[in-house]
């Protein structure tokens, strides 16, 4: 599938190994609320939250008569019709509006802004494959009062480019994970995509402030899958708070294409980060793991370098301090 209007390095991002199909349902520890108190004391959900608001594109518009806004790339497109929008109680927004967007186009957008390729899937499914996707982005809308504003029964209409509709390419919604609420997973919504004007688009109903992604099944025949954990040699003092770990890699088909997901479970003692369960690696598969920590202050980062093996356990030696410009470089290079 070619994708149109996006940058060669948006690609990059587009599928993820899973042990499983995809499925709307969750487990309701995953599902659970996080709070204002739990994501501030988070040093990498601080770090997620200050790289977004570094990429994200914003304007205002008055809600009575609607507006738009377009990703800095020019790929995703948000169309806001006039006295759709309901504030908190249900009543219609009728003042001014502040519209924010932070759209995925790096493998470090994916990475540093909290919004990895892996998927939430259901644990009874079994069916090796991966994932293309059209695009990832974060769309929140709120009023002059800072409520969050919702469009529950349509009106705003998101576009995402495209050289090629596929109707295959479904609609998924992000959540927190179970043991690290600051990760974002991602939950199919039973809502159409549609195709735009001649096929140019995916277009799907906003209804609140939330991470969307727009992506398809695309099965690899024949692969071997494993669990997989990575423990960290540096500091006690690195844990679940200020350390988040990803697994890079490329998938099956088609070649050069990268992928990244989050080790988005924890287990304290003995520490080590593991992904869930339906998100396995393939054996044979070169992979790279990277640690990322935000602590006092100093980033710091650490890798390996390793080929899937079967129930493997891999250690990252040595976390070295960088700064965020050099951290995305360093992700935007593999």
């Amino acid at each position: 599938m070619h994708l149109g209007k996006l940058t060669i390095a948006a690609l990059f991002v587009g599928m993820t190994f899973v042990a499983c199909k995809k499925d709307a349902k969750l487990s309701e520890t995953t599902k659970k609320p996080v709070t204002a108190t739990e994501k501030a004391n988070d040093p990498i959900s601080s770090l997620f939250r200050a790289y977004r608001d570094q990429n994200t594109v914003s304007s205002q518009f008055n809600a009575l008569q609607g507006g738009e806004l377009v990703s800095s790339g020019g790929n995703v497109r948000v169309s806001i019709a006039g006295s759709v929008l309901t504030r908190p109680d249900g009543s219609i927004e009728t003042g001014q509006v502040t519209i924010s967007m932070f759209a995925v186009t790096r493998l470090a957008d994916n990475a540093l802004g909290g919004m990895p390729t892996q998927s939430a899937f259901d644990a009874q499914e079994g069916l090796g494959g991966g994932i293309i996707t059209a695009g990832s982005m974060r769309i929140e809308m709120f009023n002059s009062q800072g409520e969050a504003l919702e469009a529950p029964n349509g009106g705003v209409v998101v576009s995402v480019a495209t050289d090629n509709f596929n109707p295959e390419m479904t609609l998924w919604e992000g959540v927190p994970s179970e043991s690290q609420p600051r990760d974002n997973v991602w939950v199919r919504v039973p809502a159409p995509v549609t195709p735009g004007s001649n096929g140019q688009s995916y277009n799907f109903n906003w209804s609140r402030n939330a991470a969307y992604n727009v992506d398809m099944r695309n099965l690899c025949p024949g692969l071997q899958l494993t669990d997989h954990r990575v423990t960290i040699s540096a500091s006690a003092a690195f844990n679940q708070s200020n350390t988040q770990v990803y697994v890079v890699l490329e998938p099956c088909t088609p070649q050069g294409q990268k992928i990244i997901f989050s080790l988005d479970r924890y287990n304290a003692s003995p520490r080590w980060w593991y992904a869930n369960p339906n998100a396995q690696l393939p054996i044979g598969y070169q992979v790279t793991y990277v640690a990322i920590t935000s602590y006092n202050g100093q980033l710091y980062y650490g890798n390996a370098t390793t080929i899937a093996t079967p129930g493997m356990v891999t250690n990252i030696p040595v976390m070295m301090p960088t700064t965020l410009a050099a951290l995305t470089a360093y992700l935007n290079s593999l």
